[in-house]
């Protein structure tokens, strides 16, 4: 490849200085495997995958020729055997059904059992679903009604249903009370390379979605981001799409769009940050400053790793809400201290003297880090302090369970509330109860917690969330800024006997404490998350569970939603029953 457009010289100064650090040497590091075997930073599990045996032998059976580029990029050898037949696992025994010898799937209501579906994937040879995240606009549709979207990867694409890994979900039926799935789904199109003309960057995995609600002058709108590559540059892509397309029926209609269909209604505001020839972009991260006003007020801040095979640094850009093209972005920060980094979070405060602020954490080798940004007001670039440390956290693993059918690893994430006169940053992630299960898995995942009040210099308090038994991992913490309420949802086993179910639990933080309130379980079936029950590389989940909190100050008067994957439905394979992984929502109101 050619040579590196991002910052060679100064990851190398960075690397001298990181070698000081003072971190506990008996961490347990991330198993990267493939061309990254050797490198020391926690990549994401999306880069991860793509760079497996498991994600080669995907792509080398996938009949969307859109996958030879991803092979250039993560198994360069492999490229000569594509492609190959489609490959499916054996079924199982045992799973004959033939109670369920259908190819449509049944959305009923809000999914307080399961959760709704939110893909209109036929059962018949169905492929998983993962990752989804989720946002919405508070009653856009109506009094109480909201626009929801998932954003998540989709299997499809290796089937050419899609044309890019990750796919977008809309609910916008007004005449249903809360939501009834999806209304339309799309792929999210390729964007031009910055580069090289004539070459075209489809999306990739590591999906984040946005939904920003507008000021005056600017629409309401959402703003979708997602790893994407081509055969020479690989960099973030990012996409505002109307709210208005997405309610319009004409402009977005019903069912599969088609690619020329995705093209119309996600509009051609998509650009590439982060853009690289010699560097593998890594699952980004993604908030908007809520403010309406003062410097950076409503920008859009974009966080990834971005990795060059065996050193990786943690970048951060900013771009205006309205942005047209990548020159309403900055350039990229390199944060101080990033060196074998990865998994970043990333947050705003919203009001009080610190309003505006940029909070970033991320993973290193040994553990957590923290940066705060100040705005400049995009293009220009941020402001960044030097990195910190949070905790140095021996229970990080590889796997997170037990269970061999799936390997959820930790990804930390982070929100900011506004109390009153300041804040207060949140920290959320999950590791092992115990240090000496690496080999065989961690038998006891917990949600962990990180608390500060300050975000310069700041000194954290540390807490446990979930409960005493099973598994509890993959959270996601979300700020509602009508009631001051953090909630932070997760997969928890609880009491499920082989720990092979999970319920989706939500714990939320009143204003200006720091003690959960007791668990609210959205989900009440135990639903499997083991991942696609047929199809090739069964077990991936994705990087954390989407949430979403948004309402006003009356009691009542807020949503939250929860995105995540499960296997209540079965998929229809030669007329056999198997399980299947979906994107599904669940909603909560209070």
């Amino acid at each position: 490849m050619k040579s590196s457009r991002l910052f060679v010289q100064a990851v190398l100064i960075l690397v001298a200085g990181c070698a000081t650090q003072g971190f506990a040497q008996d961490f347990q590091r991330s198993q990267n495997t493939g061309i990254f075997e050797g490198a020391t930073a926690p990549l994401s599990p999306a880069l991860r995958f793509l760079a497996s045996e498991a994600g080669k032998q995907r792509m080398l059976h996938s009949s969307n020729p859109g996958v030879l580029p991803l092979l250039k990029w993560f198994h360069p050898e492999a490229v000569g055997q594509y492609p190959q037949k489609p490959l499916f696992k054996q079924r199982p025994a045992g799973t004959v059904r033939p109670d369920v010898h259908r190819d449509t799937v049944v959305v009923t209501g809000c999914g307080n059992t399961s959760g709704t579906v939110m893909n209109l994937e036929p059962a018949t040879n169905a492929v998983g679903q993962y990752g989804p995240m989720v946002d919405f606009l508070l009653s856009a549709l109506g009094s109480g009604k909201d626009l929801v979207a998932e954003y998540g990867e989709d299997d499809r694409y290796y089937e050419g249903t899609f044309d890019s890994f990750s796919a977008m979900y809309v609910h916008r039926d007004p005449t249903v009370s809360c939501y009834g799935g999806t209304d339309f789904e799309m792929g999210n199109p390729p964007i031009a390379d910055p580069f090289n003309q004539g070459y075209l960057l489809d999306g990739g995995l590591g999906a984040r979605i946005l939904a920003d609600p507008g000021t005056t002058g600017r629409p309401a709108q959402f703003i979708v981001a997602d790893m994407r590559f081509d055969d020479i540059t690989s960099g973030i892509g990012l996409r505002r799409i109307p709210a208005t397309s997405l309610e319009s029926t004409t402009i977005c209609p019903a069912g599969t769009l088609t690619s020329t269909q995705e093209a119309t209604c996600a509009g051609s505001t998509g650009i590439i940050v982060e853009a690289s020839e010699d560097n593998y972009a890594d699952a980004p991260v993604l908030t908007q400053d809520p403010r309406s006003s003062g410097t950076g007020a409503g920008d859009i801040y974009v966080v990834s790793a971005s990795v060059r095979e065996l050193r990786t640094v943690i970048l951060l850009t900013a771009c205006k809400a309205a942005f047209a093209t990548a020159s309403d972005c900055s350039t990229p920060v390199l944060l101080e201290g990033s060196v074998d980094s990865g998994r970043p979070g990333v947050a705003v405060v919203g009001g009080g003297p610190n309003a505006g602020t940029i909070a970033i954490s991320f993973v290193n080798e040994y553990g957590f880090a923290y940066v705060s940004c100040t705005p400049a007001g995009a293009p220009a670039p941020p402001v960044c302090s030097k990195s910190s440390s949070i905790y140095t956290d021996t229970n990080l693993y590889s796997t997170l369970t037990d269970n061999p059918g799936f390997s959820p690893q930790t990804w930390p994430v982070l929100a900011a509330r506004t109390d009153s006169g300041g804040q207060t940053l949140f920290l959320v992630w999950s590791d092992c109860k115990l240090a000496s299960y690496e080999l065989s898995g961690c038998p006891q995942s917990q949600i962990v917690m990180a608390t500060t009040t300050a975000v310069t210099n700041p000194t954290w308090t540390f807490a446990h969330i979930s409960g005493a038994s099973g598994h509890h991992f993959l959270p996601s913490v979300a700020f509602d800024s009508g009631q001051d309420i953090i909630n932070v949802s997760y997969y928890t086993t609880g009491s499920n006997a082989y720990k092979n179910g999970v319920l989706m639990a939500l714990n939320q933080f009143a204003p200006g404490s720091t003690t959960p309130e007791s668990t609210i379980f959205l989900t009440g079936s135990y639903d499997s998350v083991q991942g696609d029950g047929t199809a090739y590389g069964a077990g991936f989940l994705g990087d954390y569970v989407g949430l979403a909190a948004h309402g006003g100050s009356a009691s009542g008067s807020s949503r939250v939603y929860v995105g995540f994957t499960n296997n209540a439905r079965i998929g229809i394979y030669s007329g056999i029953g198997n399980t299947q992984a979906d994107n599904n929502v669940s909603r909560g109101t209070y």
